[in-house]
């Protein structure tokens, strides 16, 4: 039963050892690879970042080349001193350079007299804007018209829908005429872009090409953001840049589609992961069971096969090792053997003889044990090394002899130990072997007397 227990205390060691080992690979190679994805997305994201700055740039370079010419028609008008007769002509030349060096295609430009539109161009698509006021904020974008009124500067609009229909931003700018000393407030010029043209030559779409969702949306004063163009669905850790378009606050969101680590590439490395984890489980319990193995042999090369004390191996190798302890009182060299071994082994049998000597040293462990160790170095003799103070080793001695008093095997009925014993203490000067020859010649009187008393003569 012993046996079989201390096979599954064992089994339970081995399975501990690997699952241990299998789990704490498991976690440094989680923890390392972890970090190394923290770092590979925060280098992605770095890439992204001046991804998004650079179309951030290409978005306000472009805007602003093409609400340049609002300036130009202000200064044209001033120079005319409120003359607008030279509009057609400089507004279709404006329209074309816009469109070939920026590649916008623009919704139009407008000159509004006090607010109201007297002319446009080009004018195709565009007639239901003559005599629209621009200060009549019940329509879309002339929020931004009258702040530009009131306020003497150029306003941008966000992306809105044009009466006319589609989409476009327009930048409203005030003209201000000099009379003299007194300066008057003439009216609007406006440059509004078709939106989804300004897309287009933005070729915001070759992001998604190369693998990346984006939103491009402006942000309230409130905060808040409304999307205007977007690919995808940018999840809350992409990287997002705001930027000025002149007094507007637009956002770039960008992110990888696939998701700044593919999820592939998580799946393999947990399962390589796993299997190295498995591996280090595995040489664990190969290393273990090598452990065992060599601890076996060492124990079956020190311990007596019959009765499982420490054999004389053992004993020779420990004798090596006490000089370096001969300093500590509280040793004691013991020696014992057993009584009337050769009468057993002769009307018994040499079987009963074995019980002796298997009794004398479960006695012999019960009581020295805890306190030090036993060894078989003859037939039946034994020897034991003791660490205990006088008091504690007196009780050994009285426990030794209760012991065997109530030994009782299964052929032989008794057991007697002749015993003798010399410490540091009685000797603190000697050597090993003097309190090995001094404990010996204690056990050799025990024995003659034990003799003696059972009036057997050993010499016949």
């Amino acid at each position: 039963m012993k046996s079989l227990s201390k096979k599954k205390t064992h089994l339970h060691t081995r399975r501990l050892v690997v699952f241990l080992s299998s789990l704490i690979c498991f976690i440094i190679l989680t923890s390392m690879y972890l970090l190394m994805l923290h770092r590979d997305i925060k280098s992605e994201k770095t890439r992204y970042n001046y991804i998004a700055k650079n179309e951030a740039e290409h978005i306000v370079t472009t805007i602003d080349c093409v609400m340049a010419r609002t300036n130009t028609l202000k200064a044209m008008i001033k120079d005319h001193n409120g003359d607008t007769s030279f509009f057609k002509n400089a507004a279709e030349d404006m329209y074309n350079t816009v469109k070939e060096e920026t590649g916008v295609s623009l919704k139009n430009f407008a000159i509004a007299s006090n607010g109201v539109v007297s002319d446009v161009y080009p004018l195709e698509g565009n007639e239901t804007l003559i005599g629209f006021d621009f200060l009549d904020l019940s329509h879309p974008g002339n929020i931004e018209a009258k702040e530009a009124y009131e306020q003497g500067e150029t306003i941008l609009t966000n992306p809105f829908e044009l009466i006319q229909g589609g989409i476009g931003m327009g930048g409203r700018a005030p003209v201000v005429l000099n009379d003299g000393d007194n300066q008057t407030l003439w009216g609007l010029v406006t440059v509004t872009i078709d939106f989804e043209n300004l897309i287009e030559v933005l070729n915001l779409d070759g992001l998604n090409e190369i693998g990346v969702d984006f939103a491009l949306s402006y942000i309230d004063n409130d905060g808040s953001v409304h999307d205007m163009y977007k690919i995808g669905e940018p999840k809350d850790d992409a990287v997002k840049v705001r930027f000025k378009v002149r007094n507007l606050t637009w956002e770039l969101a960008v992110a990888p589609t696939n998701g700044w680590i593919p999820t592939w590439r998580i799946i393999v490395s947990v399962l390589v992961i796993v299997i190295i984890s498995g591996f280090v489980g595995v040489f664990a319990s190969i290393m273990f069971r090598l452990h065992e193995s060599n601890a076996m042999l060492l124990r079956l090369s020190t311990t007596d096969g019959l009765t499982g004390c420490l054999n004389r191996r053992a004993y020779e190798e420990a004798l090596l090792t006490l000089p370096d302890k001969m300093n500590d009182e509280n040793f004691f060299y013991v020696t014992a053997d057993v009584n009337s071994l050769k009468n057993t082994n002769d009307t018994l049998g040499h079987l009963s003889g074995d019980e002796l000597i298997c009794g004398a040293a479960d006695c012999l462990q019960d009581c020295f044990g805890d306190n030090g160790d036993v060894y078989r170095i003859g037939g039946d003799e034994f020897a034991a090394f003791v660490y205990a103070d006088e008091n504690t080793f007196d009780e050994l001695i009285e426990k030794i002899y209760t012991l065997t008093d109530n030994w009782k095997g299964d052929s032989v009925k008794s057991l007697t130990l002749s015993i003798g014993y010399a410490s540091i203490r009685e000797f603190p000067d000697a050597e090993i072997n003097t309190l090995i020859k001094t404990a010996d010649e204690r056990m050799y009187k025990a024995k003659r007397e034990y003799y003696q008393n059972k009036g057997v003569d050993r010499r016949k």
